[in-house]
């Protein structure tokens, strides 16, 4: 794959997500018209469900750390750090980070919180992580297995993952949606996902299917 391709994909990114934040955020905070709300609740319900999702998880696990991986606005960061876990919020969008630095500071929980302005393939860090989750990040990553080594050398205990689910009617209209605003948007397949996992290093412990994604844990081997 040429470079100048992967350095285009992430130009677009940054500038869509800087131009979305925003509006992105509220899907979390409800802060739209009634009418917005409800097409959120119904045509965004995966959003929800891999939010609850997490949060079973990480009572299972109970992480004294943890790190998110394209945090976005910051909202399971906030949500981890209040269960008691330190929390590292990696994000190349400063739009996004910046507003999860007022959510953090307004939900008192900075003091358990960190954030890095940076794609993860140059984060350059010795941390390991009880959990490390990728959530709503997978959509937009042409090739998953340079990312998928740097968060396994990352994780201690458990990975958490949702990824787009290919060949659903929904991911189609999606697919066309985010191109036409620019950003590009990826999709996969189960055993697709598995054997990425794999070949880095993990074994996947449980595989579900919320809505549109496949929602993985896994464990380093």
């Amino acid at each position: 794959m040429p470079t100048s391709d992967i350095k285009t994909d992430e130009v677009r990114l940054v500038e869509y997500w800087s131009r979305i934040a925003p509006d992105f955020d509220a899907i979390y905070t409800g802060n739209k018209n009634p009418v917005s709300r409800a097409l959120d609740r119904w045509l965004r319900k995966d959003i929800y469900e891999r939010y609850a999702w997490v949060m079973r998880k990480a009572e299972e696990i109970k992480p004294a750390s943890v790190c998110d991986v394209g945090c976005g606005s910051g909202r399971f960061v906030a949500s981890l750090a209040k269960r008691g876990a330190r929390v590292t919020g990696v994000d190349f969008a400063p739009d996004m980070l910046k507003l999860a630095r007022q959510l953090t500071t307004s939900e008192g929980v900075s003091d358990r919180c960190e954030f890095v302005l940076s794609d993860i393939l140059d984060w350059k860090t010795s941390d390991r992580f009880d959990m490390v989750i990728a959530i709503g990040f997978w959509d937009y990553v042409r090739d998953p297995i340079p990312r998928l080594e740097v968060i396994r050398n990352l994780t201690k205990r458990s990975f958490l993952s949702a990824w787009p689910r290919a060949g659903t009617v929904r991911m189609r209209i999606r697919n066309v949606r985010l191109k036409m605003a620019g950003c590009p948007v990826y999709f996969f397949h189960r055993n697709q996902i598995e054997e990425y996992l794999r070949r880095v290093g993990f074994r996947v412990e449980s595989s579900e299917i919320l809505g549109q994604l496949y929602c993985i844990q896994a464990t380093p081997v």
